[in-house]
């Protein structure tokens, strides 16, 4: 499994409390029917399907038939994992809903620092999600004072930072310590990065995270060039269908730009979406000079051959 889909998947399935057992059987009963049809087959691991239209098929196909958590699951998959890797995406979060269910544990070895921060990143996307952006400041500063007293305080960071103890026992430590002083949030992630990777990568891990939660705000606004100014209602509307892009509420910072000649180009990370005339003029342009394809043998048009 992708390892940030890997590390989504624990977030969103610790939330779940006893509706894991029902998101573990729609994630198998998708899996099987994967397994059986054709079609999905061929749209969903291919890569050269683009991502918003293989995300697209995901959520027509489970909306409103299924839990949110489980299109939460199988559309993070599709944007963040290879194309060609998706089956075995949704096997593993399959995997790990059935392991959360039955009170089991995945097992497996240590991973390196590269592996461990995109597994964190994952974590975060799906803790950050539920935060608010006014109190994004907060859980960053959070996480900041306890990187600084981690560093200042020798037996904490040898506690953390070393082999002496098992990960599991290192994640209860950073519990224990975050729950009484900050909200859940930071511990959460603080506790993740201690279970997660190497101990001596752990500093680095929480200066990650706070890398992370300060880019969050910004991942957040959408930059929109448009041609026209937009109302209330066209802004909002605009707002609600990155939205659903993107898996959170995104905010719309609007720049005139009359050089589009109409529609506009919205800007959220690294999606861009360009519904610009100019973008549309382009392509016919595009179209038109385009060599045309040869004519099969014997079917040309010519003069005499009785077509006009």
């Amino acid at each position: 499994m992708h390892e940030r889909v890997r590390g989504y998947t624990d977030a969103v399935l610790e939330d779940l409390g006893r509706d894991v057992a029902g998101v573990a059987d729609e994630l198998q009963a998708f899996l099987d029917l994967l397994a059986s049809s054709g079609d999905l087959r061929t749209v969903l691991p291919n890569p050269t399907v683009p991502v918003a239209a293989r995300r697209a098929v995901v959520r027509e196909l489970l909306e409103n038939r299924v839990s949110p958590a489980t299109v939460q699951l199988l559309t993070f998959a599709v944007q963040s994992g290879a194309a060609s890797d998706y089956v075995q995406d949704v096997a593993g979060i399959a995997a790990a809903a059935e392991a959360r269910r039955d009170g089991k544990v995945l097992l497996e070895g240590p991973i390196g620092r590269s592996a461990a921060s995109e597994r964190l990143d994952g974590y975060a996307t799906a803790v950050l999600a539920q935060v608010k952006d006014r109190r994004l400041g907060e859980v960053e500063d959070e996480l900041f004072r306890f990187m600084r007293i981690v560093q200042g305080h020798n037996e904490l960071r040898t506690a953390l930072s070393t082999n002496a103890l098992p990960s599991a026992t290192r994640s209860a430590i950073v519990q224990d310590l975050l729950a009484p002083r900050a909200s859940r949030e930071p511990a959460r992630l603080a506790a993740y990065a201690a279970r997660t990777g190497r101990p001596r990568d752990y500093l680095l891990l929480l200066d990650r995270l706070v890398q992370r939660v300060a880019s969050e705000a910004n991942r957040r606004v959408a930059d929109v060039r448009s041609a026209a100014p937009m109302n209330d209602a066209e802004r909002a509307r605009l707002a609600a269908a990155l939205a659903r892009f993107a898996g959170y509420p995104v905010e719309v910072r609007l720049t005139p730009d009359p050089a589009l000649l109409g529609g506009f180009i919205a800007t959220l990370g690294d999606l861009v979406v360009d519904a610009s005339l100019r973008h549309r003029l382009q392509r016919v342009r595009d179209a038109l000079t385009a060599p045309a394809q040869a004519a099969p043998a014997g079917g040309s048009a010519g003069p005499g051959n009785g077509q006009l």
